[in-house]
């Protein structure tokens, strides 16, 4: 669905949902956190995520649930993507390995 390099090209999220293609409302994703060299799961990662529509200059109101599954998996749920369009999902992890990232999605009505 959506994948991207961290800020610092050390780390790869990846993002995948079972609703394609993507419409509007609450959803769940899968996020996995990669090694860029290796392509192991990294582990020790705490991962915050924020939803973010570009074009409006806003995000959601709700804080998204991060559950911690095996090392380097995520599921990321009660993510309301109120508005088709455009929406970043910037992702900050912390722990064993200190980044950013940031997956662009595209919502269809």
């Amino acid at each position: 669905m959506g994948t991207a390099a961290s800020a610092s090209g050390r780390l790869r999220v990846e993002i995948l949902s079972s609703m394609t293609p993507l419409r509007r409302g609450v959803q769940v994703f899968q996020v996995r956190i990669t090694d860029a060299v290796s392509g192991k799961p990294v582990p020790g990662v705490v991962l915050s995520v924020q939803p973010w529509m570009p074009a409006m200059g806003h995000g959601i109101s709700e804080v998204p649930r991060v559950t911690a599954r095996e090392p380097g998996s995520f599921e990321v749920s009660d993510v309301d993507l109120f508005m088709p369009g455009v929406w970043e999902l910037r992702f900050t992890l912390k722990g064993t390995a200190e980044d950013t990232a940031t997956v662009t999605l595209k919502l269809g009505r």
